[in-house]
């Protein structure tokens, strides 16, 4: 799940359901696919599905204390899905998942995507067979950095959201999609027409993007530092002055220097990784 960026896609109505008639699947596939043959949730029971699987992780995990927590943890996510699968997919897709290979984790090295699932297949040494694992992973730093206001309000698959617990059932469900459309078909595209119709008919999801607070929103609004921002910072006991050229986990300033890399602009720079934090504008 990428930041929203410029018009928002909207959702299609075509039946996710579609198979190419010379397309076969297995039968613990074709249960998968069937789960999404009935019409889309009524509101209510979407909601009364939603809130049931926010109480039941708030009352079965060891971190996760209220709706807007500070702790997390992989088996977290991990218990959260286990309870969309049963909820949503019949607890088909886990179970069909596992039988490869499945995994969840955190990164805090994500900063601009919500999400990311992928894919990974090798061959076994001595065989011809193949090895698959699937991998959701949800971004703790850009939930993190959101809802700090106890007032803010974020959208997340075109959905608002008023705390971590709504932005994590969101993400998670726009990633378990991304799962199913894998586990099916292998390839996945949130932009395109199935997967938005497959989210709309699930979860109401109306796009297919975010809008949490990123490490660029969090370094101009906290520190009024962007790209192209001359700051000032200290490494090894001197003052350096440079130029913020990227904006990750950490800035990246280019120093002028005589022994740098030659840039496009004719000069010398050399890059260095600095927390926004340890940056003064100047």
């Amino acid at each position: 799940m990428s930041q929203k960026s410029g018009r928002a896609t909207k959702s299609s109505t075509v039946d996710p359901g579609f198979l190419p008639a010379e397309q076969v699947l297995l039968p613990s596939k074709q249960r998968l696919v069937h789960s999404l043959s009935s019409p889309s949730f009524l509101p209510s029971d979407r909601n009364a599905k939603l809130i049931r699987i926010a109480e039941e992780v708030k009352r079965r995990s060891h971190a996760i204390r209220d709706d807007n927590f500070d702790l997390v943890s992989s088996h977290d996510l991990s218990l959260m899905a286990e309870l969309y699968d049963e909820e949503f997919f019949g607890g088909h897709c886990l179970a069909l998942a596992r039988q490869e290979g499945l995994s969840f984790r955190w990164s805090r090295r994500m900063t601009s995507a919500g999400g990311k699932t992928t894919r990974t297949s090798s061959r076994e040494k001595g065989t011809a067979s193949k090895k698959v694992h699937y991998e959701i992973t949800l971004s703790s730093t850009l939930l993190f950095q959101s809802f700090q206001d106890g007032n803010s309000v974020s959208k997340v698959c075109g959905l608002k959201c008023t705390n971590r617990m709504e932005a994590m059932q969101r993400v998670l469900e726009h990633e378990l999609i991304h799962l199913f459309e894998m586990l099916v078909w292998v390839d996945s595209n949130c932009a395109a027409t199935r997967f938005q119709s497959i989210a709309n008919r699930l979860f109401g999801h109306t796009e297919h993007r975010h809008e949490l607070v990123t490490q660029r929103e969090r370094a101009s609004k906290e520190f009024d530092i962007r790209l192209g921002s001359k700051v000032r910072f200290r490494f090894e006991g001197t003052i350096q002055f440079g130029v913020v050229n990227r904006i990750t986990r950490r800035a990246t300033v280019l120093v002028e220097s005589p022994d740098g890399v030659l840039f496009s602009d004719g000069k010398r720079y050399r890059k260095y990784y600095v927390p926004i934090s340890k940056l003064t504008r100047v």
